[in-house]
């Protein structure tokens, strides 16, 4: 039911962008927006609060956001409070950017490394993605201490394991098979 909702709200939110050709600048505001809100969590428990009144938030959020948000993301995130979905916007910016990237014909990938990559470095491997696959790669990237060296990509339905645990996994795996 939440993907559905997302769905809605986020094909209807593209809707407006399109309409009015600011879609590239509300993927840029929404993704300020999710950062600022992750970075402080009692600001958005504040917004998605039952017990703070819709008034309230709204005056509150004119007010923060006024000069900084277009009044695109601003009268979505009063529409978010209006329809008490407030809790689901994270998933509802989720698949917005999805919605984006897929008109655009950007496939979203996820690569999971042990140590943070240089903007460089992902530069250079959304590249040789694209050049692989023939399509636009736009990786995520997370960082995942358990992955000992190399890195792990998830493209689509496609998992490329170039991580040294894996590799020693699969390095005792055949000595196993061979000592029987």
């Amino acid at each position: 039911m939440a993907e559905l909702t997302a769905r809605i709200y986020g094909e209807s939110l593209l809707d407006v962008s399109e309409e009015l050709g600011v879609t590239n600048a509300i993927q840029t505001e929404l993704a300020e927006l999710k950062v600022l809100f992750e970075e402080n969590p009692d600001f958005y428990a504040f917004y998605t609060s039952p017990k703070v009144s819709k008034d309230v938030k709204k005056e509150v959020f004119k007010s923060v956001f006024d000069q900084k948000l277009s009044p695109v993301v601003l009268n979505f995130l009063n529409v978010l409070i209006d329809k008490r979905r407030t809790n689901e916007c994270f998933e509802i910016i989720r698949m917005f950017d999805s919605l984006v990237n897929e008109k655009n014909g950007i496939v979203e990938g996820i690569a999971r490394v042990a140590k943070p990559l240089s903007e460089e470095t992902v530069s250079k491997l959304e590249k040789k993605l694209c050049e692989v696959t023939g399509k636009n790669i736009k990786l995520k990237i997370l960082v995942d201490p358990a992955v000992v060296g190399g890195l792990k990509l998830k493209v689509g339905d496609s998992v490329i394991d170039t991580s040294v645990a894996t590799q020693l996994r699969e390095m005792k795996s055949s000595i196993d098979n061979i000592m029987i």
